[in-house]
C-alpha cells in the first residue's frame, strides 16, 4: 500500500523587495541608487529655492506691514495684485465700448483665420494680435498715464522703464558683442589679449561699474561731456535738443529723464556686451573649420560664409545669450541704483528698484506681490525663448 502523500503548498509569487528593504540590505537597485545620490542636491535646492519662493507667495497674499505690527499678517487674497493690475473707474458691462471691443476681436479673428489657412505663421499672428490688443487697450483707457485706468501707475511706470532697458540693452549688447566675439575668434598670436579684454568688463562688480559711469557722465566735470565738448558734439546737440537738457558744461546726463535713460543703457551695454561675446565666442569655437574651407573652395565670400554658415550654427549660442541677458535686464537693479538711485524722480525706477523701495517702506506684502509679478514676467519670457528659438522649424 502506497504511503499517503501530503498535498503540496502553493508557491507564493515572487515579489521584489521594496525600496527600504533593499536599502537596509545594502543592495539598492541602480534607479534607487540614483535617487539616493540626487537626494542631497534635491534637498539643498528645496531649502535654497523652494522655501524662499513659497515664503514670497505666502507673503504676497497676506497684508504684512512692518509699520503696523499690531495688525499681524491678515490674509488679503489677491488684493495686492488687484491694486497692481486691475483697472479703476471702469465699466464692465458688454455694451460699454462695444464697438472698439468687437473691432479688436474681429481683426484678431481674421489674423488667426489666415493662420488656419496656412497664409500666416503662428509667431507673426501672435505678435500682431498682442500689438493690436495693446493699441485697442490704450484707446479704451488701459494705460498708466493721465486718465488711465490701470491700478498702480507707479508699477506701470517701472514696467515701462524696465521694458525700455530690456529692449535697448539686450539688442545693444548683442550688436556690440557679436563683432567682439568674431574679433576674438580671429586666428592671431594676439587673440588671447582680446579674450582677456572681454573678461574685464564682465568681471567688474556691477555696483562699481555704475559708480564709475556715474562719474564719467557727471555733468560738470565728467569725462563724457569734456570729450563731447572738445569734439564739437555738444554744440550740435544744443541745436537739435531742448535747452533744458543742458547745463554750463554740457548735457545734464543724470538729472534729466531722457539723458539718464541713455546713460544707463550705455553703461549696461558696456557691462554686458562682453558676457554676450564670451557665450558667442564659445559657439564660434564649436563650428567645424572644414565647413568654411569647403565654402571657400566653392567660391563663397566672407559675407556669404558668415550668413550661411556662422549665423545658422551660432543659433543655440545666440539663444542662450539672449535668455540670460534678457532675464538679467528684467531684474536690473544695481546699475540704475548706483548711478541715480532710480531718479531723477522715478525716471529710472525699474521693477527691481520698485520692489526695493517698497521693502524700505516696510510694505512687505505688496513688495512680495511685486516680486511674484517680476518672476512671472521672467518665466513668460523664458518660455517664449524656449518655444520660438529652440524649436526647430
Amino acid at each position: 500500500m502506497a504511503a499517503h502523500s501530503k498535498p503540496s503548498r502553493p508557491v507564493a509569487p515572487y515579489r521584489k523587495p521594496g525600496f527600504w528593504r533593499r536599502l537596509r540590505s545594502g543592495n539598492p537597485s541602480d534607479v534607487q541608487l540614483g535617487y539616493l545620490l540626487l537626494a542631497p542636491a534635491l534637498l539643498t535646492l528645496a531649502l535654497v529655492m523652494l522655501y524662499p519662493v513659497l515664503t514670497v507667495l505666502w507673503q504676497a497674499v497676506h497684508g504684512e506691514h512692518l509699520l503696523r505690527p499690531w495688525q499681524g499678517s491678515p490674509f488679503v487674497g489677491l488684493e495686492h495684485f488687484q491694486k497692481m493690475l486691475w483697472g479703476r473707474n471702469m465699466t464692465w458691462d458688454l455694451g460699454h465700448l462695444s464697438g472698439l471691443r468687437l473691432l479688436a476681436l474681429a481683426v484678431v479673428a481674421v489674423l488667426w483665420w489666415q493662420v488656419s489657412r496656412g497664409r500666416l505663421g503662428r509667431g507673426v499672428a501672435l505678435g500682431w494680435s498682442l500689438g493690436l490688443l495693446l493699441v485697442f487697450g490704450v484707446l479704451m483707457g488701459f494705460h498708466p498715464g493721465e486718465g488711465g485706468r490701470w491700478g498702480d501707475p507707479r508699477f506701470w511706470n517701472a514696467f515701462n522703464i524696465t521694458l525700455i532697458i530690456m529692449v535697448v540693452s539686450v539688442i545693444g549688447s548683442f550688436v556690440v558683442g557679436l563683432p567682439l566675439a568674431l574679433l576674438a575668434n580671429v586666428e592671431s598670436p594676439l587673440r588671447w589679449l582680446g579674450r582677456v579684454a572681454l573678461l574685464l568688463p564682465w568681471a567688474m562688480p556691477r555696483a562699481f561699474t555704475g559708480l564709475t559711469f556715474a562719474w564719467l557722465f557727471q555733468s560738470d566735470y565728467g569725462v563724457v561731456n569734456d570729450l563731447l565738448g572738445r569734439l564739437g558734439v555738444t554744440a550740435l546737440l544744443q541745436v537739435l535738443l531742448d535747452s533744458q537738457l543742458f547745463g554750463n558744461q554740457g548735457l545734464l546726463w543724470l538729472s534729466r529723464e531722457m539723458p539718464a535713460i541713455v546713460a544707463v543703457n550705455i553703461t549696461l551695454i558696456w557691462k554686458t556686451s562682453s558676457f554676450v561675446a564670451l557665450i558667442l565666442l564659445a559657439g564660434l569655437q564649436s563650428i567645424d573649420r572644414s565647413l568654411y574651407e569647403a565654402a571657400t573652395v566653392d567660391g563663397a565670400n566672407a559675407w556669404q560664409r558668415f550668413w550661411r554658415i556662422t549665423l545658422p550654427l551660432l543659433r543655440p549660442a545666440v539663444a542662450v545669450a539672449l535668455i540670460f541677458r534678457t532675464l538679467t535686464a528684467i531684474q536690473t537693479f544695481d546699475i540704475p541704483f548706483a548711478m541715480t538711485r532710480g531718479g531723477p524722480g522715478r525716471t529710472l525706477e525699474t521693477l527691481g528698484l520698485y520692489v526695493y523701495n517698497t521693502v524700505t517702506a516696510s510694505n512687505i506684502g505688496y513688495a512680495a506681490a511685486l516680486s511674484v509679478s517680476l518672476f512671472v514676467i521672467s518665466l513668460l519670457i523664458t518660455i517664449f525663448y524656449l518655444r520660438w528659438i529652440f524649436t526647430d522649424e
